[in-house]
């Protein structure tokens, strides 16, 4: 009886222990996170590789299928005479003080117009006295003596009032000059009108100091990267800019340009002209602080290059060196050239651009 109970205690632990073993495999399968028999790993696709190093130069190589994707577009080069210029530095004038200046003197003449007419009244009661008094006394001194006080008072108030007028002419004129001084007091001036309507504003120019360049009477100017607008000589400022050491100018131009604004001036060297290459806006990319330019040195690739010696202009640059007429550029599509270029390689992370620094 107990042989039997033995067997039969073996018999039913058999089981037990495969379900507890394949329960242990199961777990252990499960931790170790294999695929299932099923699962396929996904195969990573081969990228093109479009950037490489050519004679030291960065190429980046697109097929033609490519291009016409991305809106790739090339021009040639020509040269192009222009002006040599010399650049200035500026800002845009503060009509406050101008405005003060005016406000004192309008309020001033105000205060000599009635001196004038008061001086006017009084020697006028003087004379009629002078004459009484002369005649027979037919006024006491007592009366003549007062209309006398009264006429020279009168005129003491005036000529204090004129001298305050002309200091302020002074004042106008040592900090601005002789015509813009003159447009500030003046209560008719149309030219003082345009100012206070913005359809003009002023600006000081500073050339450097010991440059043989003289003003200009017009020159180019441009603000926060905008077109270039003309700019008109005022006159000479007597005062210069705290900040730009330098010979100053006082300009004018047709821009509602914000008061305290930085303004670049051009100014034409002499009425020579040179050949150069003008390179269009829409074709510089700006990396690392300058700009460059894509050139198409083969059907399918572009290499970036420096422009190093250029000129601004309205709507582009002069180069005079780097880059030669002929040569093709990338007008349209430049900045996503520029960004494959910087593209990370495939599996890292790494970012070419100094600002990541």
């Amino acid at each position: 009886m107990n042989s039997w109970h033995k067997s039969r205690r073996l018999v039913l632990s058999i089981p037990m222990l495969g379900l507890t073993v394949i329960a242990i495999m199961a777990l252990i399968y499960y931790k170790s996170g294999l695929p299932d028999i099923g699962e396929t790993t996904p195969v990573m696709a081969a990228v093109p590789q479009r950037v490489s190093i050519v004679n030291g130069l960065t190429v980046i190589t697109l097929d033609t299928a490519t291009q016409v994707q991305s809106g790739l577009r090339v021009e040639s080069l020509s040269s192009t005479s222009h002006r040599t210029e010399t650049t200035a530095y500026g800002t845009v004038l503060d009509l406050q003080p101008l405005l003060d200046l005016r406000t004192r003197f309008m309020s001033t003449q105000a205060d000599v117009d009635a001196a004038k007419a008061a001086v006017a009244v009084s020697r006028q009661d003087y004379e009629r006295n002078h004459i009484l008094y002369q005649d027979n006394q037919n006024v006491s001194l007592k009366t003549y003596q007062a209309a006398q006080a009264a006429y020279l008072v009168d005129k003491a108030k005036m000529n204090v009032a004129q001298r305050i007028s002309e200091n302020i002419r002074g004042a106008a004129r040592q900090q601005f000059g002789e015509p813009l001084g003159h447009w500030t007091l003046d209560p008719h001036s149309s030219q003082f009108e345009k100012l206070l309507n913005r359809r003009e504003v002023l600006l000081r120019i500073s050339l450097p100091a010991g440059d043989p360049i003289q003003a200009p009477d017009t020159i180019q100017i441009a603000a926060n990267n905008t077109q270039r607008l003309p700019a008109y000589l005022v006159s000479p400022s007597p005062q210069n800019d705290p900040v730009i050491q330098g010979n100053a100018f006082i300009y004018r131009t047709t821009a509602p340009i914000a008061a305290g604004t930085n303004i670049v001036a051009y100014l034409p060297t002499s009425s020579e002209t040179t050949e150069d290459i003008f390179i269009p806006a829409c074709a510089i990319v700006w990396y690392g602080g300058q700009p460059w330019v894509y050139v198409q040195i083969a059907p399918d690739r572009f290499a970036r290059r420096p422009i190093a010696q250029h000129a601004p202009l309205d709507g582009g640059f002069f180069v005079s060196e780097g880059i030669k007429a002929g040569e093709r550029v990338v007008v349209s599509g430049a900045q996503l050239l520029l960004s494959e270029e910087l593209r990370p390689p495939p599996g890292s992370s790494a970012c070419k651009d100094p600002e990541c620094d």
